[in-house]
């Protein structure tokens, strides 16, 4: 990894990496107990799917103003506001007093909206051509996050109750500080008229961002509703640990060709990859067969890891250097959008009769359309960087 990065490059995406993936850490480990700890205070899951998906609305609202404001201020300072910000909103989320505490420690958790400036820190600092395999890397450790979330945040509550997972979600979180303050943030002329105007073409790939997320969040709900046929939850471990090695495997795999003018080629082909694991995944309602559910689950993760590594690199190429903030932000507020609006989805569709295969032709459809609109933007043709705003 070295030769493909200078020591500095390497230990500020190291150092960012590190503090990415701590704070998904703690928003990992409560995933999957969090139905059960919001049916301590209601017993509607309408409310319970509000509380779930209610940080990613906040995310979506803050991603593009503190991105912009990165721009102006500086990554480091932006980046710490937003950790302070998630570590109050898990305490919150810990002793909430009813359901509608727990939605307010969710919207001041998602608040903290700092995902623009962490990526916008390293792709300022590491050269144009090896934006891929960072962003790869950064999406290992959140990858990485995940699984050891969804495997520690389960394994605790054999030990604490729901709301002490919470407590050790906020101090990751502190804990999470200990890296970014050991980033040498490089100095730059300070921008004190923020310019980040959002072009059609920026605004087209953040709308197929929305429809990712979406899945995303669709597919944890789903994804302990399947697991528990095979595996109790304390046991996830067995599936996820080789699954999301493999997926990692390929993400990094694709992420240097995709350096090689391929960014176009491998967001169609992570489209595609998503696309048809849709049916593959919700035919686990009707496969009883474990190795077949890990082969679905291990399409969705190929796919997802492959956007995760190159549609950001999509937007740098769009994007002048010094709005790299405001225009992830922009991006990263669609995902996030995508986020409450799946789990909303999900949590009105899931009293319904074959409301699994109403969210499948749902998400078939947003993602062929997800295709026709990179065709709209791309004609599948390269995006080359405009090195005069680099």
């Amino acid at each position: 990894m070295m030769r493909v990065f200078d020591r500095s490059q390497f230990r500020i995406l190291s150092l960012v990496s590190m503090t990415i993936g701590l704070r998904t850490l703690g928003l990992f480990m409560v995933l999957p107990i969090f139905t059960l700890y919001g049916e301590k205070f209601t017993a509607s899951y309408l409310l319970i799917g509000i509380a779930l998906g209610a940080y990613g609305i906040t995310m979506a609202i803050f991603q593009t103003p503190l991105g912009r404001l990165s721009d102006r201020y500086g990554r480091k300072l932006i980046i710490s506001i937003g950790i302070l910000t998630f570590v109050i909103g898990n305490l919150i989320c810990a002793d909430p007093i009813n359901i509608y505490g727990l939605v307010l420690g969710r919207l001041v958790e998602g608040a903290g909206a700092v995902s623009s400036a962490g990526i916008a820190l390293v792709h300022e600092s590491v050269p144009v051509e090896r934006r891929n395999i960072s962003d790869a890397i950064i999406g290992v450790a959140i990858g990485f996050s995940f699984m050891v979330g969804v495997i520690v945040g389960p394994l605790l509550t054999t030990i604490v109750n729901y709301s002490f997972i919470f407590i050790i979600a906020a101090i990751i979180g502190i804990v999470s500080f200990i890296p970014l303050l050991m980033v040498m943030e490089a100095k730059k002329e300070r921008i004190f008229k923020i310019k980040s105007k959002i072009d059609s073409k920026l605004a087209v790939i953040s709308i197929i961002s929305f429809f990712i997320y979406f899945y995303m969040i669709v597919f944890y709900f789903y994804l302990p509703l399947y697991s528990l046929r095979y595996f109790p939850v304390n046991r996830f471990y067995e599936f996820l640990i080789p699954v999301v090695i493999i997926a990692g495997i390929i993400g990094l795999a694709i992420a240097r060709p995709a350096d090689k003018n391929k960014t176009v080629l491998f967001s169609l082909v992570s489209l595609i990859v998503l696309l048809i694991s849709i049916p593959l995944f919700f035919l686990n309602n009707r496969v009883n067969d474990v190795t077949y559910f890990g082969l679905s689950v291990a399409a969705f993760y190929s796919g997802y890891i492959i956007s995760e590594t190159v549609f950001p690199t999509l937007i740098t190429r769009l994007a002048p250097r010094n709005s790299y903030g405001g225009n992830l932000g922009f991006y990263t507020s669609m995902q996030h959008a995508g986020v409450f609006f799946g789990a909303l989805f999900t949590g009105l569709l899931i009293v319904k009769i074959n409301h699994d295969t109403s969210i499948m032709i749902l998400l078939i459809v947003s993602f062929i359309f997800s295709i026709v609109l990179l065709y709209f933007i791309t004609h599948f043709r390269e995006i080359y960087l405009n090195r005069k705003n680099d």
